[in-house]
């Protein structure tokens, strides 16, 4: 027989084994919780922490002279209804940010950038930026059920957290042209795919210096929970840019959201 003090351990085990399933559902607030009820500490996780939102570090490759900051701000994507995704500058904080300056200093550095890879068109971040734009009346505010009722053609992707000077080398479109050639979405078994948009837009982290880079991927061929894990890579200026999305955590009231 186990002593009482074993039988203990053995109880509040067993206890513990229980409600740890529990436990997990409460963390995703956003499978059970309204969007327009998320609070500013949620909020900030869903757009800067979550399985749609995640934050890495570059790896640094050759460094070359600054060039000025993109010029051309996004405009927007094509939406299922024919309009445009237009991508609010909500950043990482969720705050809107000011212009980039017209001409930056040299930047160098020896370790990683912090970046964050955000994908833009999954419905919690949509919900998430607008529940931090229209408040209580997200889900009313013709503005926002806008956004929310679209159904993309495409994903978009942003990456945010790289200096201007690094992104824009050779010029705007020179530097649209060769992200788009170097940069992949990949599952296992199929080709890779490439983004058929590039577009630079102010960074909201209001430091003046850094670009979001939104990359349009084609949906003609969608991604499902059964591809498992996606791979995005990508090559911007002089860093390149890499994470690993496990697809089963992306999935909210049993739809995947990309």
């Amino acid at each position: 027989m186990l002593a009482a003090s074993e039988e203990n351990k053995v109880r509040k085990l067993a206890c513990y084994l229980v409600l740890l399933p529990a436990m997990l559902w409460a963390a995703d607030f956003w499978e059970s919780k309204p969007f327009t009820d998320w609070n500013d500490k949620e909020l900030r996780r869903v757009l800067t922490n979550s399985p749609w939102a995640r934050q890495t570090n570059t790896v640094a490759t050759n460094a070359r002279p600054p060039m000025p900051p993109p010029d051309t701000p996004a405009s927007g994507f094509p939406a299922g209804d024919g309009s445009l995704i237009r991508q609010p500058n909500f950043g990482r904080a969720g705050g809107t940010g000011a212009d980039p300056a017209a001409t930056l200093p040299d930047t160098s550095f020896d370790q990683g950038l912090p970046i964050l890879i955000r994908w833009q068109t999954a419905l919690p971040i949509r919900e998430a930026q607008m529940r931090a734009k229209y408040g209580k009346e997200a889900a009313t505010a013709p503005g926002a059920k806008k956004i929310l009722d679209q159904d993309p053609t495409v994903y978009v992707i942003s990456v945010t957290g790289i200096p201007g000077s690094l992104v824009n080398l050779g010029g705007a479109e020179t530097a649209k042209r060769s992200i788009q050639d170097q940069t992949t979405l990949t599952v296992r078994g199929k080709p890779a795919l490439h983004p058929n948009a590039v577009e630079f837009a102010r960074s909201g982290d209001n430091s003046g210096e850094n670009v979001d880079v939104l990359l349009a991927f084609p949906k003609t061929s969608p991604f499902t929970v059964a591809d498992q894990e996606i791979d995005f890579a990508s090559h911007i200026g002089t860093v390149d840019v890499k994470y690993r999305f496990r697809l089963k955590d992306m999935v909210v009231r049993g739809k995947l959201e990309l």
